[in-house]
């Protein structure tokens, strides 16, 4: 397997032509895959899905699971810029909400074809399993920009983190809700999750109160 060839600078012209030539073989290549499974395709069927040769496609993509997963490493470092756009006295949890708008704009572009990726991710281990990786870096990303945030002391660090955490287990239950809804609005199913998500914070922060109740 050919590696791939070296990022060229952030933000150069020749970086935009490479993002751009990966994005148009992508949305050809993962057709097969779509309407087959991941399974079922071979590199050589996701070339020749994108009209290239193999050699051609291990320049833009070193595996499979790339050809779904790669926009979406792109995605959370435009979600943690549009974070840290908010108002740093906002609350994280608001602030991620808002900037969840960045992302709801470009699922909804081509909803059926953003559907039938998150459901491919969802129901294939490899894709599960890279994206949770990709999830993984977002979590470290945002766990630095809430610490920011917060005025500093022994309990920031965990506080960040877990801040993080339950963000992005927002975020991923509502895609893969949305996902796996025929004609839900992904905003609507957005701010349920972010709403379910304050609910389960408020109870947390009253165990005494659940204790009770359960009794």
């Amino acid at each position: 397997m050919k590696e791939k060839e070296p990022s060229p600078a952030p933000g150069s012209l020749q970086e935009r032509k490479q993002r751009l030539v990966r994005a148009n073989i992508a949305e050809l290549a993962v057709v097969p895959l779509i309407e087959h499974g991941f399974d079922a395709v071979t590199i050589d069927d996701l070339a020749k899905a994108a009209g290239i040769s193999k050699r051609t496609f291990f320049r833009y993509f070193a595996t499979k699971e790339e050809v779904v997963t790669w926009e979406f490493d792109e995605t959370g470092t435009a979600l943690l810029t549009a974070f840290r756009l908010r108002p740093r006295d906002e609350q994280p949890l608001v602030s991620l909400r808002f900037a969840m708008d960045l992302i709801i704009d470009r699922l909804t572009s081509d909803p059926e074809r953003a559907r039938a990726l998150m459901r491919l991710i969802h129901r294939t281990p490899a894709l599960r399993g890279r994206f949770l990786v990709t999830q993984d870096h977002w979590r470290e990303q945002f766990t630095s920009a809430i610490a920011e945030r917060l005025p500093g002391g022994p309990q920031t660090p965990m506080l960040a983190r877990l801040t993080a955490t339950v963000s992005m287990a927002a975020v991923d239950a509502a895609m893969m809700a949305w996902a796996e809804s025929s004609d839900r609005d992904i905003g609507t199913v957005v701010d349920e999750a972010f709403e379910a998500l304050a609910a389960v914070v408020k109870a947390a922060t009253h165990p005494a109160q659940g204790r009770k109740r359960s009794r």
